[in-house]
C-alpha cells in the first residue's frame, strides 16, 4: 500500500496589532483573553501571587495570561504584559522558541509560549525554516496533532513515526492508537515479528487487545483478536501465525504467485492477462491477439480499434459493436447490455455484455467473423485447439467488454456455447467473466506487483431487494416468469451466503408531488412543470400501491418468505387483477420506494436495514412514464409519433435525457442509499417484437448505477433473472480486494475455526470461491461457505498503482460502490 502524507494548510494571519484597547471579545467565567493570540484561555491556577493581585511579581504581567507552570516562567511573563509594545517585535524572541515575536504573530502562534499547541515540540521546531508559514513537510505549531491520527506531534517524533502520515507503517492502524497502546511500534507493520501485520491482529484498529484489561489475554475478552505485541498471544507455544483463529497474510503467501500469460501490443497500447497455457497469437494487419481455450470451450480476441466518431460513451461503442455483430449474424439478440464501470486506469467501460447468436455454429469461426467485421480485415489465426459445431438448440454467446480511450477503444470478446458458459461446474463461465469484467486489460507499459488481504468472517452480508413491476395489461407473461423464478432467485441468494430480504412495489404513482412520505428532492422532480406525470387515476379505478409503497400482502413488506414474495408478484399480475393499474413508473418509483424505506432500521420490516446493500430491479415492457413525459416522447404506434425505440428517432436528445435521469442517478448513488439498479426491459438499439417501447431512460439509470439490463424481448427471461441474482450477490457480499488483481493469479485459503484446519479453497461457481471483477470482491458459493469466526486469506498479483487513494467517498467510483477507507478506495 502506498503511504499517504497529509499536510494541513491554514490561512495565515495578515499581521499583528499592538492595540491594547477593548477587543469586543467576552470570555466565559474562569477564562481570560490572551492579548497576543486573541483567544480566551483558562485562568491561571496553581501559582501563588507574591506581589500585586493577579501578578507573580516577576514583571508586572497578569498571571492569568501566563503559562500555568510551577514555578512561573519569566520568559512568558516578559511577552505577556498587556502594556508591552514588543509583543510582535521582529527583534525579540521572548519565549526563546527559535521564532521571533513578529514571526509568531504572522504565523498565529503565541509569542508568550515556546510550545503554543503544547504538543511537546517548540514552535521553532515545527516551523523548521523559520519563514513564518507552514510549508510541506512541516507540522502545524498551532495544532497538537497535525495529521489527525490521535497522537500529538511531539509523541510521534519521540516514537519515530511521521506526524504528517496517519499510518506511518501502513499496517492499517493509525499511529495514535499504536502509540497509546504502550507496546505497539508505529514504525513497524509487524510489531512482534510473528508474520501477521498489526492491522490483521488488531482488526478493529483501536490499539487494544479486544476488551482485555492490561492486555492480559483471555478468549472471552479478546473478541477474536490476537496481540500485535506478542508473537504467541495465548502462550500455548504455537506462534499466532500458525493458529487458525489468527490466520493472516504472511510473506510465503505471495512468494509463489505465478504471473498469468500477458498478451502485449505496444501500438494498440494494451496488455491482457490470460490463463497460462491458452494458445494465443497476434492477428496480422490489426492491433489484436486471438486465443483459443478449446479445453474450456471458448475462443476469443483482444483488439485496439478506432472509435466511431459518434460513439462518445462506452455505451455507444457497445451499441456499435452489437450493430456490427448483427450485420454478420442478423438473428443476434442482446441478452445483457453489460454494466458500466471505471477501470483502474480511469477509463469508462461497459463490461460483461452478452450477445446471443443462434446454435449450430463454432466458437472459433464466430470469433473470426466478429473480429473481421469490427477490424475490417480478414481474420483466420493459426491457433491450436479444435472446436465443434454446437447443436441447434445450444446458442453461441459473444461475451465482451469495451474500454473507451478517446480515439480508440479496446475490446475483449469471447465466444462460447451457452451450455458451457452457464454450467456452474465448468470453468468456462468464470474464465470468460475474468476476461470481460473490466480488470483483465491494462496499458502496455503497466506492471504487476504482489498483494494479499486477510479477513475475519464476522457476519453474513446484508442485501435488501426492491422489485418494481409494471402491472399493465401487456405484462402478463413477464410477471408470470418472475413469479415462476421466485424460488430459484432466493436459492441463488441463499447459496451466496447472504442475509437477504425482498420487497415488491408497483410502478404506480398518484399525486406524488404532495406525498410528504417522499424525499422533497424526489417530489420536486414530479412537481413544477411536470404535474401530469403521476395521474391520480390510471387505467383502473385507482392507482395500486402508489408512490413506492411496498406490498404488504400477508404482512410481506421486506421478507424472506418465498410464498409472500410470490403472492406480492401475483398482486400485480394483470391476468389476475384486470382492473388494477400498477402503472409504468418503474424506475422512478424504485427511488420513491427507497425514500419510504428510509431512515434505515434493523427492527422495522418496512425499512432498509442499517448495513444492507440496496438493489432495485425494474421490470417493464414500456417507457418509464415520468421520463417519457419529461422527454416529450409519445406512445408509439400512431402516425408521426415517436418510434418504439426513441434512440432511433432523429430528434432524440441524449443530453436532455442525461438531465432528466441525473437527479434519480444521484439519488440512487447517495451515500445513505448506495443502490444499484438492474432492469429487464427492451434495451434501446436492439430489435424487439414483443415489447411496446424501448426503455432508454431506465437503461441510462441502470448503466450509471453499476447495474445491468436484461432484454425482455427474449422468449425466456429466466437466464437473465439468474444473471441479475448472481450479480446482486456479488455487489452485496464478498470480500473487497485492495487494488485491481489479475484474476488468474488469485488464491484463496480459509482457516476454519470449528475444525482448526487451513484449507486451500477451490474456485468453483457450484461450490467454492468466485471473483466478481465488476465490484472487485471475492465471494463464496455452495452449501458450505466460510462461517462466522473463520479467517480468509487472499494473495494475488495486481496492476501496480491500481490502489486508488482518496480523502472521501466522492473520490471513489460510485457505480462500483467503493468507499474511502483509511485513505484508500475499498
Amino acid at each position: 500500500m502506498k503511504k499517504i502524507s497529509l499536510v494541513v494548510l491554514i490561512g495565515l494571519f495578515a499581521g499583528c496589532s499592538d492595540d491594547t484597547q477593548s477587543t469586543g471579545i467576552t470570555c466565559d467565567t474562569g477564562e481570560v483573553l490572551n492579548p497576543i493570540s486573541r483567544v480566551c484561555e483558562p485562568g491561571r491556577t496553581g501559582t501563588t501571587p507574591n506581589n500585586n493581585a493577579g501578578d507573580d511579581g516577576l514583571d508586572g504581567g497578569t498571571d492569568a495570561l501566563e503559562e500555568p507552570d510551577l514555578p512561573p516562567n519569566p520568559f512568558l511573563d516578559m511577552a505577556a504584559d498587556v502594556g508591552d509594545n514588543d509583543r510582535c517585535s521582529a527583534a525579540l524572541d521572548s519565549d526563546q522558541d527559535g521564532l521571533t515575536n513578529g514571526c509568531e504573530c504572522s504565523l498565529g502562534t503565541d509569542p508568550a509560549r515556546p510550545d503554543t499547541d503544547r504538543d511537546g515540540l517548540l514552535d521553532g521546531q515545527e516551523d523548521k525554516n523559520s519563514n513564518c508559514r507552514i510549508d510541506p513537510g512541516e507540522t502545524d505549531a498551532r495544532s497538537p496533532d497535525t495529521d489527525g491520527d490521535g497522537a500529538n506531534d511531539g509523541d510521534e517524533v519521540a516514537a519515530g513515526s511521521d506526524p504528517l502520515n496517519i499510518d506511518s507503517d501502513d499496517d492499517g492502524i493509525l499511529d495514535g492508537p499504536e502509540i497509546a497502546s504502550g507496546c505497539m511500534d508505529p514504525t513497524k507493520e509487524d510489531t512482534d515479528g510473528d508474520g501477521l501485520p498489526d492491522g490483521i491482529e488488531d482488526f478493529n484498529e483501536d490499539g487494544m487487545l479486544g476488551t482485555c484489561v492490561n492486555r492480559v489475554f483471555a478468549p472471552a475478552c479478546s473478541n477474536g483478536e490476537s496481540d500485535p505485541c506478542k508473537a504467541d498471544t495465548n502462550g500455548d507455544g504455537t506462534p499466532d501465525s500458525d493458529e487458525v483463529q489468527y490466520l493472516g497474510c504472511r510473506p510465503e503467501d505471495t512468494a509463489n504467485l505465478v504471473d498469468p500469460q500477458l498478451l502485449v501490443n505496444n501500438a494498440g497500447d494494451y496488455k491482457l492477462a490470460l490463463v497460462l497455457g491458452v494458445p494465443s497469437a497476434p492477428i496480422a494487419g490489426l492491433n489484436a491477439h486471438g486465443f483459443n481455450d478449446a479445453t474450456s470451450g471458448y475462443a476469443g480476441f483482444v483488439a485496439s480499434l478506432t472509435t466511431p466518431a459518434a460513439a462518445t460513451t462506452p455505451e455507444l461503442v457497445s451499441n456499435h459493436i452489437f450493430s456490427q455483430v448483427r450485420a454478420v449474424f442478423p438473428s443476434a439478440s442482446l441478452r445483457s447490455s453489460g454494466r458500466r464501470t471505471t477501470t483502474h486506469d480511469g477509463f469508462q467501460a461497459v463490461v460483461n455484455g452478452v450477445i446471443q447468436l443462434s446454435g449450430g455454429l463454432r466458437a472459433d469461426t464466430v470469433r473470426n467473423q466478429i473480429l473481421g467485421k469490427l477490424g475490417n480485415a480478414a481474420v483466420n489465426p493459426t491457433l491450436a485447439g479444435a472446436f465443434t459445431t454446437t447443436p441447434a438448440n445450444d446458442p453461441i454467446l459473444a461475451v465482451y467488454q469495451v474500454v473507451r480511450r478517446g480515439a480508440t477503444y479496446v475490446i475483449t470478446l469471447a465466444t462460447v456455447a451457452d451450455s458451457a458458459y452457464s454450467n456452474a461446474a465448468s470453468n468456462a463461465g468464470y474464465r470468460i467473466d475474468d476476461l470481460t469484467g473490466g480488470t483483465s486489460v491494462a496499458k502496455a507499459s503497466e506492471t504487476l506487483e504482489d498483494e494479499c488481504v486477510s479477513y475475519r468472517v464476522d457476519t453474513k452480508a446484508k442485501v435488501d431487494f426492491i422489485w418494481v413491476l409494471d402491472g399493465s395489461g401487456s405484462m402478463g407473461e413477464e410477471i408470470a416468469a418472475v413469479r415462476n423464478f421466485a424460488a430459484q432467485f432466493t436459492q441463488i441468494l441463499q447459496a451466496s451466503n447472504l442475509d437477504w430480504r425482498i420487497a415488491v412495489a408497483s410502478g404506480s404513482c398518484a399525486g406524488i408531488d404532495t406525498d410528504m412520505a417522499i424525499d422533497p428532492t424526489l417530489r420536486a422532480q414530479f412537481g413544477s412543470g411536470f404535474t401530469g406525470t403521476c395521474p391520480t387515476i390510471g387505467f383502473g379505478p385507482a392507482a395500486y400501491l402508489p408512490n413506492g409503497k411496498l406490498c404488504d400482502t400477508n404482512q410481506a413488506n421486506f421478507t424472506t418468505d418465498v410464498a409472500k414474495f410470490t403472492a406480492c408478484i401475483s398482486e400485480l399480475d394483470p391476468s389476475q387483477h384486470a382492473l388494477r393499474n400498477a402503472g409504468e413508473h418503474t424506475v422512478t418509483m424504485g427511488a420513491a420506494a427507497i425514500s419510504r424505506a428510509l431512515p434505515r432500521s434493523d427492527t422495522n420490516n418496512t425499512k432498509i436495514r442499517t448495513d444492507a446493500a440496496v438493489v432495485v430491479i425494474s421490470v417493464t415492457d414500456e417507457f418509464d412514464d415520468h421520463i417519457q413525459s419529461k422527454m416529450g416522447w409519445r406512445d408509439a404506434g400512431g402516425a408521426g409519433e415517436t418510434p418504439n425505440d426513441p434512440t432511433l428517432d432523429p430528434s432524440f436528445d441524449s443530453a436532455k435525457l442525461d438531465m432528466v435521469t441525473q437527479p434519480f442517478i444521484d439519488y440512487f448513488l447517495r451515500p445513505d442509499v448506495g443502490a444499484t439498479v438492474f432492469g429487464i426491459f427492451w434495451i434501446p438499439g436492439t430489435p424487439c417484437t414483443i415489447a411496446s417501447e424501448a426503455s432508454a431512460g431506465i437503461h441510462r439509470i441502470v448503466q450509471r448505477t453499476g447495474g445491468t439490463a436484461g432484454s425482455i424481448c427474449q422468449a425466456d427471461i429466466s437466464t437473465t433473472l439468474e444473471q441479475i441474482a448472481t450479480a446482486s450477490a456479488g455487489i452485496a457480499s464478498g470480500l473487497r480486494l485492495r487494488g485491481v488483481p489479475v484474476a488468474p493469479s488469485m488464491k484463496v485459503k480459509v482457516g476454519q475455526v470449528s475444525t482448526a484446519t487451513i484449507i486451500d479453497w477451490t474456485r468453483s461457481r457450484a461450490d467454492g470461491w468466485d471473483y466478481d471483477s465488476i465490484v472487485n470482491r471475492v465471494l463464496f458459493k455452495g452449501p458450505t461457505p466460510p462461517q462466522t469466526g473463520d479467517r480468509v486469506v487472499i494473495p494475488y498479483r495486481r496492476w501496480a498503482g491500481s490502489v486508488q487513494q482518496c480523502t472521501s467517498n466522492s473520490d471513489c467510483p460510485r457505480e462500483q460502490k467503493y468507499q474511502c477507507v483509511n485513505g484508500v478506495c475499498l
